[in-house]
């Protein structure tokens, strides 16, 4: 079956890319961001201001308010999100289209985000179609928001309201040592990523760091009509232990308490999520083939948990957009980060991020 990103178009010369690009005189570019705690917000926009675009660059803004905690935590983090927001707008040279304020959760403690951010996208939809480049960094948004903005965007890209879609991700392993998340909640299917209900299901999980806690949670969710298990785990990866770090962090729960077959284990590039979405397309397919024929049996869908890197998650999202795929998630309800002595997060400066385009000019015939 022939895929949409059989071929595609990956730049980790981010700011070498966007200068050249920026020598189109009839560009016009609009970033949406995600605005919190974490300081990777405003990376991009900083770096696509310093790029030369020849109508400058416009951003449209996500306030993301995450439910208070009984701790000093919650102190620390709106101050940090609060001075991020500040430095954002502060910004010479970038003009914000549109701030919106979205509570991560409702008053029951269900996470809302995705759906509250769609419905502000859907009302921009004016926004949207006076520029020719959208992009969406999902350096600072959790996945239960990415997931749902990119699907629709792709949607209104194949549609012609603007042309070409790029997504943006800065990676920092510096920074991701200094934050943990704490206090999940129950798993749920992302909004517009739903399970069917009645088919069975192969599970893809992507690991890394401890995910035992949510591996459970998802588990527990879809164990009734679960399958099979085939753990995404990333190699090659930044370090050459990290894969070896992440099989024996989850063995237990993975091969001892869910009885996962090792032979099922599926490596992925960490720094190229079109490996993980190729990947995962075979899998899905030879699951669906394999499987989905069996008369006793009934059908059979893939389910994916993206519970590690953005970019991989970002390949997931890209296979669950194309083949209608569930995904099965466990957002944290709360975070803890150290901080410096000026309250600021550690992080590595010279992180830069990635250009992926997804639709538009490369892709035409």
């Amino acid at each position: 079956m022939m895929s949409r990103w059989a071929d595609y178009y990956l730049d980790r010369e981010f700011m070498s890319f966007w200068r050249r690009r920026a020598r189109e005189p009839e560009l016009s570019v609009l970033l949406l961001v995600g605005v919190g705690f974490d300081p990777r917000c405003i990376r991009t926009l900083a770096a696509l201001r310093d790029c030369g675009l020849p109508n400058g660059i416009n951003y449209l803004a996500f306030k993301l308010i995450a439910p208070r905690v009984v701790t000093g935590a919650s102190d620390v983090m709106e101050s940090v999100a609060r001075r991020n927001l500040q430095k954002l707008q502060a910004l010479a040279g970038c003009k914000e289209e549109a701030l919106h304020e979205l509570e991560t959760h409702d008053s029951e403690g269900h996470n809302v985000v995705g759906r509250r951010a769609t419905a502000a996208v859907v009302n921009d939809h004016h926004i949207l179609s006076k520029y020719s480049d959208v992009i969406v960094d999902v350096s600072g948004m959790p996945r239960g928001m990415f997931f749902p903005l990119i699907k629709y965007l792709l949607r209104q890209a194949d549609a012609g309201l603007f042309k070409n879609l790029h997504l943006a991700v800065v990676e920092d392993p510096v920074l991701d040592s200094h934050i943990s998340a704490k206090e999940y909640g129950q798993a749920d299917y992302l909004y517009t990523f739903r399970y069917p209900g009645e088919s069975k299901v192969v599970w893809l999980p992507l690991l890394g760091g401890d995910q035992t806690t949510r591996l459970q949670k998802i588990h527990n969710r879809i164990e009734s009509a679960c399958i099979e298990i085939c753990p995404i785990l990333p190699f090659p990866a930044g370090s050459f232990r990290r894969v070896d770090d992440v099989i024996l962090r989850h063995a237990d729960v993975l091969f001892e308490s869910f009885v996962a077959s090792p032979e099922n284990v599926i490596l992925c590039d960490e720094r190229s999520p079109f490996d993980a979405y190729r990947k995962i397309l075979e899998v899905e397919e030879y699951y669906r083939n394999r499987l989905g024929g069996l008369a006793d049996l009934g059908a059979v869908s893939t389910v994916l948990s993206p519970l590690s890197s953005k970019t991989l998650s970002l390949g997931m999202a890209l296979a669950a957009i194309e083949r209608n795929l569930p995904v099965c998630h466990v957002e944290a309800g709360a975070y803890h980060v150290e901080v410096d002595s000026e309250h600021n997060l550690v992080a590595d400066p010279e992180a830069e991020p990635t250009e992926i385009w997804l639709t538009g000019e490369p892709y035409e015939a």
